[in-house]
């Protein structure tokens, strides 16, 4: 197949380890897939700030589709935006009490927390970039454009028990995925990777069967379906693996290199 476009990939676990560290070759691969014309663009759960850099850093040119698909922007310039209704937003936070997690808001394009669980978020921040401000109280801050709400909480069980109850509650309200094994994450109901794609794939003309799009958690669901071609890592989730065309090599293994040679070059 060499008709593809478009790449769109995840970061966390799909282009960079759990290190945060993306190998040459998969460096190299996505560089030819440039010089052939095709359009690489970084779909990622990460606030802008988080993922700008990387996408520097790889050498890309093209627009980030940034928390979870909640925003896609270029620079200084938003393309698209789908933030959290306020007071699901201060559902979600009522609720991060009353069951005891740690919640991230990410109002204004700032990370901010009440909690702060240095453990969680040296964890989280580290090698991505990324700051966040300590508030006394959510009560105190002033709701803007809130791009999603993050809970964390290093219990599997628990973030599993919380996504079927949440994920319920809020069905056709919020988006509610996992991006993470510890993570769970709230969105806009419209505010998914497979969305933001989807707004890019109608700017630039292109069709859906010309775009390849890989990930590694349930929060790639949308992205992959989608898509054209549907690549899941080795590492991924099973839900993910359960719709994708191809299970490449691991993240560990240069498994988007791969799919990239074998679906793109």
């Amino acid at each position: 197949m060499n008709n593809i476009k478009l790449i769109v990939s995840d970061i966390d676990g799909t282009i960079l380890n759990e290190k945060c560290e993306c190998s040459l070759r998969v460096r190299s691969v996505l560089q030819k897939a440039i010089e052939k014309g095709v359009r690489v663009v970084l779909a990622t759960g990460r606030m802008f700030m988080g993922a700008d850099p990387v996408r520097e850093s790889l050498g890309l040119e093209t627009p980030v589709i940034c928390y979870q698909g909640a925003m896609v922007r270029q620079g200084n310039n938003i393309l698209y935006q789908n933030p959290v209704n306020h007071s699901l937003a201060r559902e979600i936070i009522n609720i991060s009490r009353q069951e005891g997690f740690h919640l991230n808001l990410y109002n204004n394009d700032t990370l901010i927390v009440e909690d702060d669980n240095k453990e969680y978020m040296k964890d989280y921040t580290q090698g991505r970039f990324t700051t966040y401000k300590v508030v006394k109280s959510f009560d105190d801050v002033v709701l803007g454009d809130v791009s999603k709400l993050l809970c964390i909480t290093y219990n599997e069980d628990e973030i599993i028990r919380l996504n079927k109850i949440l994920g319920e509650k809020f069905k056709e309200k919020l988006a509610v995925v996992r991006s993470h094994k510890y993570y769970l994450e709230f969105t806009d109901i419209n505010a998914t990777k497979g969305n933001a794609m989807n707004f890019l794939k109608d700017l630039w003309n292109i069709k859906t069967e010309e775009v390849f799009a890989s990930g590694d958690q349930d929060n790639d669901y949308d992205l992959l379906k989608n898509a054209g071609v549907k690549v899941a890592m080795g590492n991924a989730s099973e839900k993910l693996k359960t719709i994708a065309d191809y299970i490449c090599p691991t993240v560990h293994e240069d498994g988007l290199a791969d799919a990239i040679e074998r679906y793109v070059l």
